[in-house]
């Protein structure tokens, strides 16, 4: 393969996409298609093969936990990998320490698979991450902060690790996009929808904690600019550049919904229900700067504030839009 640096002359690289059908999948795989690229997108579900096809791309039938499933029909050569897929989360569910200990090997089988198959081909891949840091008052966190794994993100724990080491070898070579809660016209979110139409979403506790949120479509873009950038070694933060709480963010949202506006539910009620893993990162306070994605890759979102995004999403939502869904 030729150098990192060197791939970016051409726009004719083969991707493959691990999660190519989820929520930011959906958004990413037909622009990458449109610009040219030989997309190859792995997806545990037979029935959504077809539609990978008609889209332009390949789909590959397998999971990224059991790489011997698919290996045989990946191309002789490929370019760029791009990881999406993370273990499923049922949210509303009160989490076992089983459960939590099969998600942390879960995200360990997506990190260390994909990255043994960048090795194998020789070039980068790009990883994911969540912005899960705490800041208070005016404080604005960037990539230089620690992440802080409390709660559910505590999965994630061993992944910091197994990136840290990468970067230190460049073995293989990682980007690391770390993103705000994504929303956008499926995955989880459609959850959220359905349960807004339902009149089941609530505030817990006062809302007034600080949440990063990046809609899917711009979290694509960014993806699609680390593909030409290729800012190996790198982790960059990818949310919008308005700041929301909790509070603020749901009643906007009920209010495109035309919904009464959610009640509030006493923090201690939710955590005695759903357990402190949720709890702990729905309360987390977080603001974050995107001032290095601008300048490194320069990405802009299409959609600066949740208030744009989150208004295009509810109305593809409501035209029944429903990309691999």
């Amino acid at each position: 393969m030729a150098e990192f640096g060197e791939v970016l002359t051409h726009w004719d690289m083969k991707i493959l996409i691990i999660g190519g059908t989820g929520l930011v999948g959906s958004y990413l795989l037909p622009e990458l298609v449109e610009n040219n690229h030989e997309i190859y997108a792995l997806t545990r579900k037979a029935g959504k093969i077809e539609r990978i096809n008609e889209s332009g791309a390949y789909g590959i039938l397998g999971d990224i936990r059991n790489p011997q499933t698919f290996n045989r029909d990946l191309p002789d050569r490929l370019d760029m990998i791009v990881l999406l897929a993370m273990p499923g989360v049922k949210p509303g569910h009160r989490m076992t320490r089983k459960r939590k200990a099969e998600l942390r090997e879960e995200t360990n089988d997506f990190f260390r698979n994909s990255m043994a198959l960048a090795i194998h081909y020789d070039i980068p891949v790009i990883l994911p991450g969540g912005t899960s840091y705490r800041t208070e008052k005016d404080k604005i966190a960037d990539e230089t902060w620690p992440i802080l794994r409390i709660g559910l993100t505590e999965i994630g724990t061993d992944t910091d690790e197994m990136v840290n080491k990468a970067i230190k070898t460049n073995k293989p070579g990682i980007i690391q996009l770390i993103y705000g809660k994504i929303y956008g016209n499926g995955g989880l979110f459609r959850l959220v929808y359905e349960r807004m139409q339902k009149g089941r979403v609530i505030i817990i506790g006062r809302g007034d904690n600080y949440i990063p949120n990046i809609y899917a479509g711009d979290a694509a873009s960014a993806i699609i600019k680390a593909i030409e950038k290729m800012p190996v070694g790198e982790k960059i933060i990818i949310a919008d550049d308005t700041p929301v709480t909790q509070k603020d963010f749901t009643i906007f949202m009920a209010e495109l919904m035309n919904k009464n506006r959610p009640v509030h539910i006493p923090g201690w009620l939710v955590k005695r229900v759903l357990g402190s893993d949720f709890f702990e990162i729905i309360r987390m306070n977080c603001k974050v700067s995107n001032v290095k994605a601008k300048k490194l890759l320069d990405w802009h979102p299409q959609y600066p504030s949740y208030r744009e995004g989150l208004a295009v999403t509810i109305k593809e939502m409501k035209e029944g839009k429903n990309y691999f869904a």
